[in-house]
């Protein structure tokens, strides 16, 4: 394969021009469905003031993270969404919503984008990751985000999402879609940034314990 072609091939996936004509109305039905949940939060902002963080919440939860992350934090934040079609979609809906994305994964232009998230967070951003995305295990908590933490020197945000009620799909992430004027309770925790002496996988150990029980929903 050419180099160009293998520059083709990891280039991400865009939402063509003609699917903005209902991509638009789409976006404004979901902002208004998002205006009707009744969100409970255990603080009223996060002080953000010291510097950016790395943001941390299961895949399932992304309905209500960029409504989560205009609400409660004060510095932009910048997602790190998947190359796929699927995240094509995702970053579309986040540009209405007024967050930024960097496409990358593990898999694809894993490199770039962590280079590139490293320059946003020096710039002042907050990056938001979903550590068991962007096709799983569900809930398998991946190392890239300590490895972001570690160049930037920055902490953690634990962003758990709590659905009294919802509907989800059939996806590997059974994603979720709380129903309309349902309550959604959110938990916000800082957490240290990474030392020398403390291996990776034991931190991601201790940060999905906390995602597990701060986002796992009634049952």
């Amino acid at each position: 394969m050419s180099d160009a072609s293998k520059e083709h091939s990891d280039a991400p996936a865009v939402v063509p021009w003609y699917h903005w004509v209902w991509v638009v109305p789409m976006a404004l039905f979901f902002r208004l469905w998002l205006a009707t949940l009744r969100f409970r939060c255990n603080v009223e902002r996060i002080d953000d003031s010291e510097g950016p963080v790395v943001l941390l919440l299961w895949h399932d939860k992304l309905f209500v993270s960029s409504w989560v992350a205009n609400r409660y934090f004060s510095r932009p934040v910048t997602a790190l969404i998947s190359t796929s079609k699927d995240g094509a979609w995702l970053v579309a809906f986040f540009r209405f919503m007024g967050i930024a994305a960097v496409r990358g994964s593990s898999n694809r232009r894993g490199a770039a984008a962590l280079i590139t998230l490293t320059r946003s967070m020096r710039a002042g951003n907050h990056t938001g990751i979903t550590p068991d995305g962007p096709k799983g295990p569900a809930l398998e908590f991946k190392t890239g985000a300590v490895s972001l933490a570690r160049l930037t020197r920055s902490p953690f945000v634990v962003m758990g999402i709590r659905y009294d009620a919802c509907w989800r799909m059939r996806s590997w992430d059974r994603f979720a879609m709380p129903i309309p004027f349902s309550k959604v309770v959110v938990t916000l925790e800082r957490e240290p940034m990474p030392t020398e002496g403390e291996a990776d996988e034991v931190i991601s150990a201790r940060l999905k314990a906390r995602l597990d029980e701060t986002s796992t929903d009634p049952a």
